[in-house]
């Protein structure tokens, strides 16, 4: 049944039974601040529909366990630690208003919690509405923001080639004989002994020992695989779906012939379970199983594991900055789609900056143009095959940092044309001269057209540069282009400009705030598997992070400036 937590203060709260002096210490910690300025925002509302409205207990205090949980996550402690913080910690108590006598948790009461945080994206509505309500008590603005991924593993080992069929294997024994020790009689005793006793360890092989022993695993796995294929029962069970992922994603069909690369298609037996050999490295996909023990895990060029899309305000006159977005991506993915979900998530949640500050693997001319058409200007460094390399330390310090200056007789691209922020429009030509006329033909691989005065163009001094085009017995010049192509070749010519380089330095803080999530924060060692559970769990250190730096602002604010020194 659900319980809202009552409002109502009791007169054997800790700070109310410690002399005046350490309440006044109290007052003047984090304790406070989050006593006064966190916990009003934590909505319990979010956990109504996950209790019975009429049949059960009452349930444990959301506020109290939702606040608990993101100290757990402030100072990254274990389960028995943040209990052991509860019970003794005068300033936990007096941060989350309770007594002495109701500070004190079952471990299955926090785990409970979690279990429902983790339904209906309730961990999300949690960080997005605290997110927005430090920043209204706060006055934060979201204008401008910065963009950025950083990578983390969940709770698995980084297994080799031969320890991950070895594990997905062993897994799948252990699973068969919980759930139906009966059918373990019908395979071969040295399968039991290899992956079930662990006689010796299989996978744990020196280099040259696991390149003899990969072919053995990949025909056990396909032994595995053929003798519970009429088994219903066994096809259920998830550890057996993993046998069969792994089969595939690692072995490719291969016919009778001593190299393997015969036509197996004759075989009796289905393609994916016909003679096999093991595929080469370069082969597999980045979506590939990394280990029995995570299946949502992927690898990428940073490694095994996930991306992490991270967004946060940058704004100068901000007291503190916020963590506005977090989504979790497969390692393999790319960056470049993860530009408008993010984008159109701000949107979603009200907290949508005016100007979004990524890295290069950002920027491309369909996201600039995308962004833009949802008001967001997207400052992000396309590829440039004209920039100039960079220069090593200390060499041509003094040198001209402007890049290479336009040639005189080097045709002009559209990067020296001016656009509207939707590259749909021109709004002058490398000559100042404006368009008399637009046009739009979707059926146009080059859509838009622009139609400048034939006879002011014919006194400009860059004509015999310029991209327009005069067509045959017309006496003005026109100009097409796709929207993508104006965005990254303008993109272009700014980055290699003074102006933006220096307005683009403030999207390396994001640098730092990936650092402090993975190494204040826990993120780096993840105690959870799977991607819902991840992203739970990232969303938890935003919700930490964000509080945090409330309430180390709000410590500031009530510190007494330092005295100015005396005039000499």
């Amino acid at each position: 049944m659900f319980r809202p937590t009552s409002p109502q203060h009791s007169l054997f709260e800790s700070r109310l039974l410690v002399p005046a002096a350490k309440r006044a210490r109290l007052e003047s910690s984090w304790a406070h601040a989050f006593l006064t300025k966190v916990l009003p925002l934590i909505d319990e509302e979010i956990y109504r529909d996950a209790f019975d409205p009429e049949i059960g207990r009452p349930n444990q205090s959301i506020r109290l366990l939702t606040a608990v949980h993101i100290l757990k996550d402030w100072y990254d402690l274990t389960d028995e630690e943040t209990l052991e913080q509860l019970e003794y910690s005068l300033q936990w108590q007096y941060a989350l208003g309770l007594t002495p006598d109701q500070a004190h948790l079952p471990r299955k009461t926090l785990h409970n919690h979690r279990v429902r945080t983790l339904q209906n994206d309730r961990a999300r509505e949690m960080f997005e509405r605290v997110t927005r309500g430090l920043a209204e008590v706060d006055g934060l603005s979201t204008s401008r923001q910065r963009l950025d991924s950083t990578h983390v593993i969940s709770n698995i080992a980084a297994l080799t080639r031969l320890g991950l069929l070895v594990e997905t294997l062993v897994s799948f024994f252990k699973e068969l004989k919980r759930e139906a020790p009966e059918k373990l009689d019908g395979l071969a005793g040295t399968l039991r002994k290899r992956y079930l006793e662990r006689e010796g360890y299989f996978a744990d092989a020196k280099k040259e020992q696991a390149r003899r022993r990969l072919p053995v695993v990949a025909g056990d796995l396909r032994e595995v695989i053929l003798s519970f294929a009429d088994d219903e029962e066994v096809r259920a069970l998830a550890s057996y779906l993993l046998v069969v992922r792994v089969f595939e994603e690692q072995c490719e069909v291969a016919g009778d012939d001593e190299e393997g690369d015969g036509d197996s298609h004759d075989s009796t037996e289905p393609p994916t379970l016909a003679k096999s050999k093991l595929k080469k490295g370069k082969e597999i996909s980045g979506r590939s199983l990394q280990s029995p023990h995570d299946p949502d895990a992927t690898y990428g060029h940073k490694g095994k594991g996930y991306e992490v899309q991270v967004a946060e305000t940058c704004v100068e006159e901000n007291a503190y900055q916020v963590i506005t977005h977090v989504d979790v991506n497969g390692a393999h993915e790319s960056d470049q789609p993860a530009t408008v979900r993010v984008i159109d998530a701000l949107l979603g949640k009200g907290m949508a900056p005016d100007e979004l500050l990524a890295d290069t693997g950002y920027g491309s001319g369909e996201n600039i143009v995308d962004a833009a058409g949802n008001g967001v200007d997207l400052q992000a460094p396309v590829q440039d095959p004209n920039a100039p390399p960079r220069r090593d330390t200390f060499i041509d310090a003094v040198a001209d940092t402007e890049g290479p200056q336009q040639e005189d007789d080097q045709p002009l691209g559209l990067g020296a044309f001016r656009f509207n922020a939707t590259y749909n429009e021109v709004l002058a030509c490398p000559g100042e001269q404006v368009p008399i006329s637009h046009e739009v033909d979707d059926e146009r691989r080059e859509p838009y057209k622009a139609t400048f005065d034939g006879r002011a163009c014919a006194g400009c001094a860059l004509l015999g540069r310029c991209p327009t085009v005069q067509p045959k017995g017309a006496s003005d010049r026109i100009l097409r282009w796709r929207d993508s192509k104006a965005a990254t070749a303008t993109r272009q010519r700014q980055q290699r400009e003074a102006a933006f380089r220096e307005n683009y330095k403030a999207r390396s803080g994001i640098e730092s705030t990936n650092e402090e999530l993975k190494g204040r924060h826990g993120a780096r060692d993840l105690r959870v598997r799977g991607r819902a559970r991840v992203k739970m769990a990232m969303l938890s250190k935003a919700t930490a992070v964000n509080v945090k730096r409330a309430c180390q602002a709000a410590l500031r604010a009530m510190m007494p400036p330092l005295p100015l020194p005396a005039p000499a």
